[in-house]
C-alpha cells in the first residue's frame, strides 16, 4: 500500500499486485459465502420480487459461525421471534451486502491486478467501507477474536503460526479502512 489521494470525486489508491489479488479474493469469499443456491427466478415486479423474499428467502448455513455473526439473532430468549425477524430481514441485508462487495471486486478488477491505480467514486466509499468491515468481521470470527486480550494473544504469535498471517491481514484491512475513512 503505498498511499490514497483524493481528487474530486475520486479517491486513488495505490497498492501493489499483490495487494489487489488479496482484496479480490477475500471480497469474492466474503461475497461467496452470502451467496445461496440458485432458487426460483427474481420476478421483474418489485412487489412480487418482495412478496417472494417474505414468503421463503433462502436459508444461509447458520452452522456456520461467520453466518451467525453476521446475521445475530434478533431477540436472545425468544427463538422463535428471531427466526420470523431473520425472515423479514435476511434478504434485503445479504442482498445489500453482495451487492456493495460487487461495487468493491469491480474497481479492484478494472485496476488489472494492480497494474493501474484502484479508483474508488466517493459515491462509493459507503460500500467499501461497509465491505471491509464485513470482510474484517468474518476474519476476526475465524481467528476467534471476541476480547481485546484475544486481539493481545494473536500480536504475540510467532511468524511460523498461520493465524499470525492472517491476523496481519485483519490489521491491513484496519489500515485500508482507517485511509479511506481520512479521505471521506
Amino acid at each position: 500500500m503505498r498511499g490514497f489521494r483524493r481528487s474530486g470525486p475520486m479517491i486513488t489508491m495505490k497498492l501493489t499486485d499483490y495487494e489487489v489479488t488479496l482484496l479480490e479474493s477475500l471480497v469474492e469469499q466474503f461475497a461467496g459465502l452470502l451467496e445461496v443456491d440458485g432458487g426460483a427466478p427474481v420476478p421483474d415486479d418489485p412487489f412480487e420480487r418482495w412478496q417472494a423474499e417474505l414468503d421463503d428467502p433462502e436459508p444461509l448455513d447458520r452452522a456456520d459461525p461467520v453466518i451467525r455473526r453476521l446475521f445475530p439473532d434478533a431477540y436472545a430468549e425468544d427463538g422463535k421471534a428471531s427466526e420470523e425477524f431473520r425472515r423479514l430481514t435476511q434478504e434485503r441485508q445479504r442482498a445489500g451486502w453482495v451487492d456493495q462487495a460487487e461495487v468493491v471486486l469491480s474497481a479492484l478488477r478494472d485496476s488489472e491486478a494492480g497494474k493501474h491505480p484502484v479508483q474508488v467514486r466517493v459515491i462509493e466509499l459507503d460500500s467499501w467501507l461497509k465491505t471491509f468491515t464485513a470482510v474484517r468481521l468474518a476474519l476476526s470470527v475465524r481467528l476467534g477474536i471476541e476480547t481485546a486480550g484475544d486481539v493481545d494473544d494473536l500480536e504475540a504469535l510467532d511468524d511460523d503460526d498461520p493465524r499470525s498471517y492472517i491476523f496481519r491481514v485483519y490489521e491491513w484491512l484496519a489500515l485500508l479502512t482507517d485511509g479511506l475513512l481520512g479521505l471521506r
